[in-house]
């Protein structure tokens, strides 16, 4: 049986061994926040849930955005900015939701236990994105696939929104009778 006293001292022997743990791991240094290149004001997104979305965004659209590199970073810039409207445009309850799955991707610890991605989002290469996206993609869990849908909805929608993303697909725009309903 267990006495008190072993249980203080397993207690503080477990802690001892995190702590130092934690100080062999390397100094604690904040995740980059994903750079806007112009000053614009977000709706819905903040610093860690833009990173997040823009290196998710970088590997969902990988092909559909522009090779060159300028070119490339304003693409990217639009897509996480056209995510910020997708989500704003949602009802109350759903921007709810999607806010609660980014700041699950966006923590540290959620991000590499839940996601997988150990690295910093900034800092996260493309094949392991890839492989934290297949995985929620194809789980067995309704719950990773529903936020795969999500995300994927999302970003597709900020991207094939966007009228700049319209020249790559061949596509014209809408109609010339619908166009006056949406800027009346």
């Amino acid at each position: 049986m267990l006495t008190r006293r072993q249980l203080l001292k397993t207690g503080v022997a477990g802690a001892a061994v995190l702590g130092i743990s934690r100080l062999l791991y390397g100094p604690w240094r904040p995740d980059a926040p994903y750079e806007v290149p112009k000053p614009h004001q977000f709706k819905v997104l903040d610093a860690q849930s833009r990173t997040a979305l823009a290196a998710i965004a970088r590997v969902m659209l990988k092909g559909a955005l522009p090779r060159d590199e300028a070119e490339f970073e304003t693409a990217l810039h639009a897509a996480v900015l056209g995510c910020d409207t997708a989500i704003a445009g949602l009802p109350g309850a759903v921007q709810d939701e999607v806010k609660e799955l980014l700041t699950l991707l966006s923590g540290r610890f959620t991000r590499r236990w839940v996601a997988g991605v150990s690295s910093a989002w900034s800092e996260a290469s493309e094949a392991e994105i890839a492989h934290f996206l297949s995985r929620w993609r194809f789980s067995s869990f309704l719950l990773l696939r529903s936020g795969y849908q999500a995300l994927h909805q999302i970003v597709f929608a900020a991207w094939y929104g966007n009228p700049q993303a319209w020249v790559g697909i061949g596509y014209e725009g809408p109609p010339e009778f619908v166009k006056g309903y949406w800027h009346a």
